[in-house]
């Protein structure tokens, strides 16, 4: 086998397995939730653990294929004999455990490292409870979702079945993918056979690709579901399933009858074809989509580069400026579809918080119940990655030290059980993450205290606002914990979760009440790269603001302008008072205007206050594809904490986008 082609048979093995995992431990979770398994879910991990086990075999990976084997043995045994109710704890606890270490494999292959076999004493706890089970009585099961059968009975009414199964063009592994399959739909036929006869044989995954895989079933299961359950598996093109007579010649030798019967075909009313169903989506690798991204980025700067060339809009042509509408209206479109296709349902980062949450009650010995609130949410691919760690933080915080022992909970007269809600939601172009506990809240005076005795303040406590006596808790270093735990105490964490949030150009705050919890308030973009802005002129230098987040602009009416007792300058409009912050003090440069008459006010809505944004000039609209600072300019930012990137103008020239959340400190 070619090295590339290796390389690629990894990537599908790696990206379907993670796929599998993370539907197995959903289903685990929330049976030790229900505190047991239906049928229909001990035959889904069955059916789980026998995908896994087939394609690591095939793959060589011995220790990651004994392993599940060895779940797989498991709940083959607790499908005939079902466990006690008490049992069922165990079973969780064994099965989470092999989940983590197939993760660890799985991850290591990802990485290019050796497996190494750490998985024996797992397997053989897993044979030890097997063994223990096996002499218990069997217990009647409360429902029976298909009828298992033995490979070696024979009922001369069961039909039987061809069915002929396509996969997608490129998929690769044809062989693996088709015993997938079969492994799939043990225990739901009485016989098998299939062309080719050798899954294993070098070549066959060729042929299938070139000729489709035929399998041959004996089976009392309707014919629709056999064909869901194929169509339900990844990278099936199309399943046609009809009816065949038991003493046709095409059937394998080993699914013939010994003996002589009638055929089944007058009693199942002849053939039947089905209609051919196609699965409506493929995966991408995400660095295309990446690449994509880039070149739709350049292709908006190019494309206001030549429509608002100052040499061109001199010129006044019309017919240029209606194609050039036209151009503009189909490159939004390319763009809204693009990133469309990048956007993820935060679902799956959010439901990984359930084991965090699950282990880490186990371990400080809380109950929790962890609520899911807007999971549906979409966001860009780059910040659901980065969004992952700090959540992680956030929620082992909460579970370790913000929610207090059920005998305290009691006492306050709390619920024993404490809850920690994760909830998602959009906001115009932002999307806010909350992670709350209805625990102890954050210690005010402690946190003074603690920063005051590593010099972060030298204000009394009365003149400390709650917002800045809470941020303090983001500091690399800063801890109020006296005692170092497993999760919490080495001063590490939240100025983690603060520099990943940044990253992603997010921003997080808290709010706490004493006894009544915590709020953690994580406002992130919904995309990296383009955004809708506002061009500012201050003096020489042209500014960007999100459109989103500017409510009107304005000359001001002098009357209502005045100064606060600490000398600030707000203006009244309409009953309401706002500050006015001047854009060229922030940033120490040269104005045309002084005299707030004669320029313009914006006001600007932050996720905390709202302020007016004094400027020259307001030039006109911009879509801007968001460029990072260059590394030198980032290390060496002192007084630009309100500059959130840059951009490229239509004439070539650079222009800064404000970020108007950090452009103001208290």
């Amino acid at each position: 086998m070619k090295l590339n082609e290796q390389d690629s048979m990894i990537e599908i093995f790696i990206y379907e397995n993670q796929q599998l995992l993370e539907t197995l431990e959903d289903l685990l979770l929330q049976g030790e939730k229900d505190h047991t398994l239906n049928d229909g879910q001990i035959n889904e991990i069955f059916r789980i653990m026998h995908t896994i086990k087939g394609s690591s075999s095939m793959m060589s990976f011995d220790s990651l294929a004994t392993l599940s084997h060895a779940v797989e043995d498991l709940f083959s045994q607790i499908r005939e004999k079902r466990p006690r109710s008490s049992d069922w704890d165990e079973i969780f606890d064994i099965v989470l455990t092999a989940t983590d270490l197939i993760k660890e494999d799985i991850t290591k292959i990802s990485n290019g490292e050796a497996l190494v076999d750490n998985n024996r004493s797992i397997v053989d706890k897993i044979h030890t409870y097997l063994g223990n089970l096996g002499k218990r009585k069997e217990l009647p099961p409360d429902s029976q979702d298909a009828e298992d059968y033995s490979d070696d009975e024979y009922n001369p009414e069961v039909p039987f079945y061809k069915i002929k199964i396509t996969f997608e063009p490129g998929c690769q592994m044809e062989n693996m993918r088709a015993f997938g399959v079969v492994t799939a739909l043990n225990g739901h036929f009485l016989r098998a056979g299939h062309l080719p006869s050798d899954l294993m044989l070098e070549g066959s995954g060729d042929e299938i690709a070139k000729n489709g895989f035929i399998l041959y079933l004996q089976s009392g299961d309707n014919p629709d579901t056999l064909k869901d359950m194929i169509n339900g598996m990844m990278y099936i093109q199309s399943v046609s399933l009809i009816l065949m007579p038991d003493d046709s010649d095409e059937l394998p030798e080993n699914m013939r009858p010994k003996r002589p019967r009638e055929s089944a075909d007058s009693a199942a009313g002849g053939a039947r074809q089905t209609e051919t169903a196609k699965q409506n989506f493929i995966s991408v690798n995400v660095n295309k989509l990446d690449k994509l991204m880039d070149l739709v980025g350049e292709i908006v700067t190019s494309e206001s580069m030549v429509t608002k060339n100052p040499e061109v809009i001199k010129l006044q042509l019309e017919s240029f400026e209606r194609e050039g509408q036209q151009l503009r209206k189909l490159i939004n479109e390319l763009q809204e579809v693009v990133m469309s296709i990048r956007m993820l349902p935060l679902s799956t980062t959010f439901h990984k918080m359930q084991r965090i949450v699950r282990d880490m009650s186990k371990k400080v010995q809380k109950e929790v119940e962890l609520v899911i609130i807007g999971e549906e949410t979409e966001v860009d691919k780059n910040i659901i990655d980065n969004l992952s760690d700090p959540l992680m933080h956030l929620i082992r915080n909460a579970v370790d030290h913000g929610l207090e022992n059920p005998e305290d909970r009691v006492k306050k007269n709390k619920p024993a059980a404490g809850r920690v809600t994760l909830e998602a939601r959009n906001t115009g172009g932002d999307v806010f993450i909350l992670v709350t506990d209805d625990g102890k809240g954050l210690n005010r005076s402690k946190i003074i205290k603690k920063a005051t005795a590593q010099g972060l303040t030298t204000k009394p406590e009365s003149e400390i606002s709650d917002k800045e006596a809470f941020s303090f808790i983001f500091l690399p270093g800063f801890s109020t914990n006296e005692t170092v735990t497993e999760f919490s105490g080495r001063g590490v964490g939240m100025d983690v979760v603060r520099q990943n949030i940044d990253k992603v150009g997010g921003t997080i705050s808290v709010e706490s009440a004493k006894d009544e919890g915590s709020t953690f308030m994580i406002k992130i973009p919904l995309t990296l790269a383009i955004m809708e802005g506002m061009k500012l002129r201050v003096g020489d230098l042209v500014f960007i603001v999100p459109m989103l987040s500017i409510q009107e602009s304005f000359k001001p009416d002098m009357k209502n302008v005045f100064l606060d007792p600490d000398g600030n300058e707000m203006i009244m409009i309409r009953e309401k008072v706002y500050p006015i912050v001047r854009l060229h003090r922030i940033f120490d440069i040269p104005s045309q205007y002084e005299n707030l008459a004669d320029g313009i006010l914006v006001m600007m809505n932050t996720e905390n206050s709202t302020y007016c944004l004094f400027i020259d000039e307001l030039i006109g609209e911009q879509q801007a594809v968001i460029k990072p600072l260059p590394s030198y300019i980032q290390k060496n930012n002192n007084g630009m904490h309100g500059i959130g990137g840059c951009a490229i103008l239509g004439d070539g020239s650079i222009s800064l986008i404000i970020d108007i959340n950090n452009l103001v400190i208290d």
